[in-house]
């Protein structure tokens, strides 16, 4: 129809003639309907177009809106993260701190409990270095007296000691070991966290993006930890290394009290063989002064039966010579003529005489056997009394050997 239109149109301006061939001219009603039907069809079509532009800038508003919810709602993403990042690599990084401080104070533990490890040696060999010298005492000196007790109290402290305190750098040894542990997960954890965030405060920067998928789809295929599975990660390690700090802390307060009840059994059981040695030096000294003047005794006794025995002997000696004399007067008396031989009185009071200067040389010659036997018994008992002395005196070196060593270890030991 627009092109009969046209048609009749160009007929009309070129003086209205139509040839034979052509249409009938149109009507003057088809011609105002069929330019109504062209401007009704372009308004429909600029109504078309202006719903269509409506639509477009709604589309173009809503989009647009959507990038910058999308890219304020990344930005702020990754700021928290970033935050959270900080957060965690803050707290990993303090943790590290108190791991390195545990790690010293716990080094300088196990080198104090050591020292102190072999302080407590020193106690013992001089103990076990009393009891062999106490063991070369004389037979009659082997006594299992409260030195011996006291000695061995202090072995037997100074063993268990010796115990404790291995057992106690052996879990220092250990500990160590799990601090080192901690501080290398500790350092790792760190160094990532410090990579993540350099790469996420590079991603926040970012103005422009790159040209394609910039290998995003291969960096994002790595990604395998879910975020609480992240932070997850960070916290049990900081947890694991709060248990070992926890732990490496009560060792070292095990330590400290161990270390405070070794020395003050140290110097309980050296003062308890002090005081006991004190106390044998003292009995040994008193029996030993007993003893001497025993032996003085016993030497005087000793010397008065001598002059006793020698006064009966002398006695006995003076009594030969009368004797001897009465014999001769009685044998003159029996040459005699037999006449003239007759038992008077001068006869009976020589031969009572004979027989008195006999029964007294026979008393004084037991007596002196006596004395003798005495003296001899005196001499015996002064042999043991002397030896006993010497025992004493031996032993009583020994226990001042004992004695020194003590002394020494005490100064040693302040």
């Amino acid at each position: 129809m627009n092109t009969s239109y046209r048609s009749n149109a160009s007929a009309m301006s070129s003086g209205g003639i139509i040839d034979g061939g052509t249409s009938p001219p149109t009507m003057p009603h088809q011609w105002e309907r069929n330019t109504r039907t062209l401007v009704d069809s372009a308004r429909k079509a600029q109504s078309l177009a202006t719903q269509q532009r409506v639509m477009s800038f709604g589309t173009q508003r809503t989009t647009d809106e959507t990038m910058i919810s999308d890219n304020r709602s990344s930005s702020t993403a990754l700021q928290r993260q970033i935050q959270e990042s900080e957060s965690l690599k803050n707290r990993a990084e303090q943790q590290l701190e108190e791991i390195l401080r545990e790690t010293s104070m716990l080094e300088d533990e196990a080198a104090h409990a050591e020292a102190t490890h072999e302080k407590m040696k020193d106690p013992l060999n001089v103990a076990e270095d009393n009891l062999a010298i106490r063991r070369k005492r004389p037979p009659r000196e082997m006594t299992r007296d409260a030195v011996e007790r006291a000695l061995n109290e202090q072995v037997a402290g100074s063993k268990h000691s010796i115990r404790m305190l291995g057992g106690v750098l052996d879990a220092c040894e250990k500990e160590l070991a799990r601090l080192k542990v901690c501080r290398e997960k500790l350092e790792e954890d760190i160094d990532q966290k410090r990579i993540a965030l350099e790469v996420d405060n590079e991603a926040l920067q970012m103005e422009s993006g790159w040209a394609g998928d910039g290998g995003s789809s291969a960096r994002r295929a790595q990604t395998v930890a879910l975020p609480h599975m992240w932070r997850q990660r960070t916290e049990n390690l900081c947890e694991e290394c709060e248990r070992s700090r926890a732990t490496c802390e009560r060792l070292r307060a095990k330590s400290r009290a161990i270390q405070q009840e070794a020395i003050a059994v140290e110097r309980e059981t050296r003062e308890a063989a002090l005081r006991a040695l004190s106390r044998k030096m003292d009995e040994t000294e008193r029996l030993k002064s007993e003893l001497e003047l025993s032996v003085s005794n016993v030497s005087q006794e000793i010397a008065t039966m001598e002059e006793a025995r020698a006064s009966v002997e002398q006695s006995m000696n003076d009594k030969h010579g009368p004797l001897a004399l009465a014999r001769s007067r009685l044998a003159v008396r029996t040459s005699k003529p037999n006449p003239e031989v007759v038992r008077d009185s001068a006869e009976r009071s020589l031969e009572k005489e004979i027989g008195d200067l006999e029964h007294s040389i026979r008393k004084l010659q037991l007596e002196m056997a006596r004395q003798t036997a005495d003296i001899h018994r005196l001499e015996q008992t002064r042999a043991r009394l002397e030896a006993d002395l010497k025992d004493k005196s031996d032993a009583l070196a020994l226990e001042q050997e004992c004695e020194s060593l003590q002394l020494d270890l005490s100064q040693r030991m302040k």
